[in-house]
């Protein structure tokens, strides 16, 4: 069985998410991606919040590759 592991979400994050409980996968994948496009200073303009909304809905490990491959992209830039 595939498990997204639980995030570390600060409390006073949690509230401004509007939610009390533990996040479903999906909204844990959205977080992962943020933070990773965040980190590599990708722009996100709607077609990419798009994407992101869609690639969140993928299992686990489809996410992290595509977490490794922003991080390697970001690392990369000269």
């Amino acid at each position: 069985m595939d498990i997204t592991p639980p995030l570390p979400i600060a409390p006073t994050l949690r509230s401004e998410m509007n939610h009390g409980g533990p996040l479903s996968a999906t909204q844990a994948h959205q977080v992962l991606l943020y933070c990773a496009l965040d980190a590599g200073c990708v722009p996100m303009d709607p077609p990419a919040v798009q994407a992101v909304v869609r690639l969140a809905q993928l299992d686990y490990p489809t996410v992290q590759a595509v977490i490794d491959w922003i991080t390697t992209a970001a690392t990369r830039r000269p």
